[in-house]
């Protein structure tokens, strides 16, 4: 197995061979990355029994826990709505790559629809096989897959037609979700659960709805057509954004609507409960709170691409180039490292037993990314090619 300086001095190789299309891939891949990282400290604090909670679900009162948990709690935040934005764009960049070798337009729908399936039979089979009936499993890729399939379709309209479809229903949904209120969002039927709300108590769980999270993917589609060009990221452009989407947050918490299900002392009555929204199902400012400090994010990587380029930094764009590789290793790796560590009762808080579980399946993960990588440019044909 590599060293990690070693697959951070191989990371960095191929970030610089990148530097060609820096600005149409790598900060969309470090991005993801961060994303990716974001998930997987939630994913290792919840193996050994931590829970990092700064989110609401189903309307119901949060009772935080010390600033360093929620607050790590707000980072782990950040990955569902990076990574189901920047799936969109991605498939986007895709489509555009394929466009220019010449495939027609049913080839890309037909890869697309073949990912789709093929993520769908991973996280049904490998995914719920590794999480081994631990509460809870949400089934993220089981919803991104069908929102992929979607579409693998709905790509044949033109750009507006599918950014009206986005926005409408990413609104529509929120605008439902007022109207029923918490009870009925929570589903106790696999279809509305599916499409609509959120169950913990279906076979499978399901924590991410396609109406209610598909539209970021959709958004992102048309976000990734805006720049297939390959245009250099706009840094002022992206500041504008994050700082307009954190502002619209804020509207939203003051006046407790879209998804929130009311002000913010419905949830809790702290100073910290202003950052405390929705999650399941999600709130319009839940999408806009993390997405805007995605949004900054990104333009500062935009400003200093470099960055992504040297280590510790360089990394990031190896996650993010094997996203799907990442998040299922990710639930292996993270079993077996907490069912090491806790044996051995170490004298530390969870929160730092988390984090240090975190730490130790990088060591594991990084090497078995590039390995993956490599392994995927090695046989460009393979079945490897849909994942």
């Amino acid at each position: 197995m590599a060293a990690p300086a070693q697959v951070l001095a191989q990371s960095h190789n191929v970030a610089r061979s990148n530097t060609g299309s820096l600005s149409r891939v790598l900060v969309v891949d470090a991005l993801r990355g961060l994303a990716l990282l974001a998930m997987a400290l939630d994913h290792a604090a919840f193996f050994i029994g931590t829970g990092l909670q700064a989110e609401s679900y189903g309307g119901a009162a949060v009772n935080l826990q010390s600033f360093p948990y929620w607050f790590s709690g707000l980072i782990t935040n950040l990955a569902a709505p990076i990574f189901w934005l920047l799936s969109g764009v991605s498939l986007a960049l895709y489509e555009a790559g394929r466009r220019r070798r010449g495939d027609d337009e049913s080839a890309i729908s037909r890869f697309m629809l073949i990912r789709a399936a093929v993520i769908l039979v991973l996280d049904l089979t490998v995914c719920a096989i590794a999480w081994r009936g631990d509460y809870p499993y949400v089934h993220v890729l089981t919803t991104m897959a069908i929102t992929m399939a979607i579409l693998a379709l709905l790509r044949y309209l033109p750009t507006g037609a599918i950014l009206a479809i986005g926005l409408g229903t990413l609104l529509g949904y929120q605008g439902w979700l007022m109207l029923v209120g918490p009870t009925m969002a929570e589903a106790t039927t696999l279809g509305p659960a599916i499409w609509l709300g959120f169950s913990y108590v279906t076979v499978p769980a399901i924590g991410f709805s396609v109406l209610g999270w598909g539209p970021l993917m959709v958004l992102g589609f048309v976000i990734g057509r805006k720049r297939n060009n390959g245009a250099r990221p706009n840094p002022q452009l992206l500041l504008h954004a994050g700082l307009a989407l954190l502002g619209f947050a804020l509207c939203l918490r003051l006046i407790g609507g879209y998804g929130d299900f009311g002000p913010f002392g419905q949830i809790g009555d702290s100073a910290a409960h202003w950052l405390i929204m929705s999650k399941a199902p999600p709130s319009l400012s839940f999408f806009a709170f993390n997405l805007g400090l995605a949004a900054l994010i990104a333009a500062f990587a935009s400003l200093r691409p470099a960055l992504l380029e040297r280590a510790p930094l360089n990394w990031l764009a190896l996650v993010g180039q094997t996203s799907l590789g990442f998040y299922v290793a990710h639930l292996w790796v993270y079993h077996l490292v907490a069912a090491l560590v806790e044996p051995l009762n170490l004298p530390i808080i969870a929160l730092a037993k988390g984090y240090l579980v975190f730490a130790l399946g990088l060591l594991l993960l990084l090497p078995i990314c590039l390995g993956y990588r490599r392994l995927r440019k090695a046989y460009p044909q393979s079945v490897l090619r849909y994942l």
